[in-house]
């Protein structure tokens, strides 16, 4: 999420990297949210203290026999009481509704990034391998994995669109390459094999990118907790506000989870 520190810093930065990205300038936008926000914060606080002061200044008038000052200072309380929920309330809806927007914004490109419309702008920066020259078409893997024993039908009938029930071979193919990939990640390339928990707080998909932008097409329980789309998101948030030395990095793991066949991750990287 952007730092509304920088865009406070430098509006006119913000607008140019958003522009580069295809999106208008907000940084007009945000930055009223923003000082709404902060002057209903300080309205709020202002309250808060004083009603604290009051409070105490009560105590002192009526040990003083002053029940005048006591009697206004006591309406001075109750006043206050009653306008704090409603300030906390709007300071609580204004962070939200700037949280919302800040977070949904692209990131801002490095300058060295390449500028484009779309993906005949990108710029190829190193190749690997040569790509493989079938002589035959390829084929879709909805093509051909019915045959093997993938079902759409009965894993559509059972759970609804976007899951598949895995039948014969096929189901002994993903066991086995699961297999293959745990043993070679964990016995030869030095990942500590892991089995998360496939339900997480939403705090782990923000951390991880997933929401905002995912949101409608992820997975919610009416408890508020989501279903991971892959391991990276309980793999990476497992050091989650944590600080690591040098010393402890690099952190890998690798995890298979029934959203996915395998994820591993280098948390030098990530």
């Amino acid at each position: 999420m952007h730092d509304i520190r920088l865009i406070r810093d430098d509006p006119a930065a913000f607008d140019a990297g958003l522009a580069r990205r295809g999106v208008e300038a907000l940084s007009e936008q945000i930055l009223q949210l923003d000082e709404q926000h902060r002057a209903v914060a300080t309205q709020m606080q202002e309250a808060q203290s004083r009603r604290n002061e009051a409070s105490k200044a009560i105590g002192k008038a009526m040990g003083q026999g002053d029940t005048e000052t006591a009697e206004a200072l006591k309406a001075e309380v109750a006043g206050l009481k009653q306008s704090l929920p409603q300030l906390e309330e709007e300071e609580k809806e204004l962070g939200a509704k700037l949280q919302d927007m800040l977070s949904a914004l692209p990131n801002i490109p490095l300058p060295d990034v390449p500028e484009g419309k779309d993906e005949d702008a990108n710029v190829e920066v190193s190749r690997w391998g040569t790509p493989r020259d079938f002589s035959f078409e390829a084929k879709e893997h909805a093509d051909i994995g019915p045959a093997l024993g993938l079902d759409f039908e009965t894993g559509a009938a059972i759970s609804g669109a976007r899951f598949t029930f895995l039948k014969g071979q096929m189901a002994r193919l993903h066991r086995a390459l699961a297999q293959f990939m745990l043993d070679r990640q964990t016995g030869e390339n030095g990942y500590m094999e892991c089995n998360p928990p496939v339900l997480v707080r939403e705090q782990a998909l923000f951390g991880t990118g997933q929401l905002p932008k995912f949101g409608e097409d992820s997975f919610q329980t009416t408890e508020g907790r989501w279903l991971i789309p892959t391991a990276e998101v309980s793999l990476t948030n497992a050091v989650r506000e944590q600080i690591l030395t040098e010393g402890e990095l690099p952190i890998r793991m690798t995890a298979l989870t029934p959203c996915c066949l395998l994820y591993t991750s280098d948390a030098a990287d990530d």
